[in-house]
Parts: C-alpha cells; structure tokens; sequence
C-alpha cells in the first residue's frame, strides 16, 4: 500500500471511529421527558425578537460537537463549486406541513367495498380498550386476539411526535414512527400476509414459509418470510429500507429492477434510481430508542423529519446550495424544539427562523 492509500485509510477508520463515538456517547445520556413543542417554540420566538447572538450548542456536548464537525466535513465532500448570483435564487417550498391529530386513529372497515366505516379514537391514559379481541391502549395495539368471522381492513394513523408499536394478528411486531400509516387486515388470510405503508417503521415480521410477508408503500415493494428491517418510505423524500436479520426482496415498479439485502445493507432509492452499502443498523433504528441520526442525508429529508416530530411547518428557500445540501446530524429527541435548531444553525450556510407560525429555512447572507 503507498503512502496516499494509507492516509486515505487512515481517514476512513478515523471517521468511523468519530461516527461511533458520537451515538455510543448520545446512547449513554439518560432519557428527558417528552418535549412540549409549543412552549418550546413560544421560547425560541421571543429568545430570537429580543437579542441576536451566535448560537452554540449547550446540552449535547461533545458527541453532538462530533456530529456537527463531521457534517462539515461530508458537506465540502459532496457539494460540488458554485457561483451563486441573486438571480439563482427560486420560491419557497413547504417540506412538512403539521398536523392537528392529537393521538392514533384506528378506522376499521368490513368487507367489501359497501361495508361501513367504524372509527376508534385510542384514548391518552393508561387504561386499556378491548373490542373484538382487540387489545388497545395509548401506546400499543395488539390484535393476536382478535375475533370474528371475518377479517376487516385496519388504517393505524400516528400524528407527529408520537412512536406507536402493533402487533398483527401474526405475532409481527411493527413500531410506526411520527406521522406514519400502515394499512392491515385484522387477521392474515390467503397465501401472503400484505399490509401499506406511508411513513417509516420497524418491522419484527413473524417467520411463516408458506406466507410471505408484503410491505407496499407508494414506490416499493418488499417481501420477507420472517425477519428484522427498518422502512423509511415518507412521501417526497428518499426511501431506505435498512437490513438487520434475515434476506429482504425489493421490488422497484418505476425502474423495473430487484434487489435482495443482506444483514447490514441498506438501500436508498430516490428518482428511480438506486444504491445499496453496507452500513451500522443500529444507527439507522435509533429513532426507536429515542434518537435522531442522519448519516449523509439531505438537509431537507432532515428537517422534514424534525417538523415530524416537533409537529411543525416547514419552509425553505428553494435555493440550489440548500437543496442539494447532504450532511451528518445526532440529536436526541428528548432535546427541546429551540435546542435543535441551534444545533442546525451553527452550519454558516443556514439562517434558521420562526416566520408567520412556521419555521423558515434560508441561505443565511
């Protein structure tokens, strides 16, 4: 090996070593209540009306420190030149418009298209709700339970800052993320078990060989027999389906290809297009443990997700530096809004601000 192939070598360890680091540090903090979106915002509004001053992490520290250096890093890496001029510069685009929902919704359909619709609103308190065998509370649905003669469609709704977990009528268990929907039969019947996705989610899919498992979401379809796979399938964003145990199958429609994952693999799909690496899934599945991680992922993919969680509108700048902006970000959830966005501001590109109830993001001048 020549000397410029052991620097670069030298290079790669010492970034996974960082990237280490930074989430076995963020996984050693203890756990803070769930943050109240509206105070926080309240408090960042008047913190930003009434003093200008730089802004600086303060809660994180040092594995957050890490995070935003190498950020940095992948942004010089990936950015190609630019010559920016003030006509370069396009209208304002919303990436996540909030929600209202306060809490799942369970919309239960009979068979058939003339069936009628039966709405189930899930409480906030501790207290469970059978019907039909089906065991509700605020935090889990469990259907291996359920009676009757025949199978009914299932839609579970998660609004934004919420983590809710199902388990199928199967035994899969699936933990839905912020502002996801999966779409389900109360009860598998047939040769394959199918459900829809709109969102992202965990699956723990129970191994039946003669049935496989069938995850449909808008430009995807995976098939499983029985493993552990983390989907990400939000609408105007990239698509990841990330491997922990087993073999996945991903079917592509739009470019007429498959693949099949391995353990550790991820696939990332955007425009028809395609790529699959070898990654560390714990980082990829940290949401459930109540992390935010993004490794290489576009600026706006990011912020969309943290509009997802703090339930809040989203705004940028349809500016080409902003849009084509890929960088690395940790945070914890249980960070206030006002926290994050600090974190997120100390890039020198980025001008943060609350602007007419939204968050707006701009190219800072």
């Amino acid at each position: 090996m020549n000397e410029s192939e052991n620097i670069d070598r030298q290079g790669q360890d010492f970034q996974e070593e960082c990237l280490q680091y930074e989430c076995e540090q963020a996984l050693l903090r203890g756990h803070f209540q769930e943050p109240s979106a509206e105070a926080e915002w309240t408090r960042f509004h008047t913190r930003l009306n009434t003093k200008e001053q730089e802004i600086a992490p303060r809660r994180i520290g040092r594995w957050v420190a890490v995070g935003i250096a190498m950020a940095a890093a992948v942004v010089l890496a990936v950015v190609l030149p630019w010559n920016w001029t003030e006509e370069e510069k396009e209208d304002i685009w919303v990436l996540f418009t909030a929600t209202e929902a306060a809490f799942p919704l369970i919309i239960e359909e009979q068979s058939g298209k003339s069936g009628p619709v039966r709405t189930t609103l899930i409480a906030q308190d501790k207290n469970e709700k059978v019907k039909q065998g089906i065991v509700y509370t605020a935090k889990k649905a469990d259907y291996t339970r359920q009676v009757g003669n025949y199978p009914r469609k299932s839609i579970v709704a998660i609004p934004c800052g919420q983590v809710y977990k199902l388990i199928l009528n199967d035994s899969t268990e699936v933990w839905l993320n912020a502002d996801s929907r999966l779409t389900f039969p109360t009860r598998f019947i047939g040769n394959k078990r199918g459900v829809k996705l709109e969102g992202e989610a965990y699956f723990k899919v129970a191994h039946d060989e003669n049935r496989p498992f069938v995850i449909e979401t808008e430009k995807l379809t995976v098939s499983v027999l029985g493993t552990e796979f983390n989907m990400k399938a939000y609408k105007n964003s990239e698509a990841h389906v990330t491997l922990v145990e087993g073999a996945v199958k991903i079917a592509m429609p739009e470019a007429g290809k498959e693949v099949v994952l391995m353990p550790g693999q991820d696939m990332t799909y955007i425009n028809s297009d395609f790529s699959v690496k070898k990654v560390d899934t714990d980082y990829y599945t940290q949401w459930r443990n109540g992390y935010f991680y993004f490794d290489d992922m576009y600026l706006v993919d990011i912020l969309s997700d943290l509009g997802r969680w703090y339930k809040m509108t989203v705004e940028i700048e349809q500016d080409s530096l902003l849009m084509n902006q890929r960088l690395h970000f940790v945070a914890e959830r249980s960070e206030s809004f006002e926290q994050v966005i600090e974190h997120l501001s100390a890039f020198e590109y980025l001008s943060i601000a609350p602007e007419d109830g939204k968050l707006m993001v701009r190219r800072k001048k």
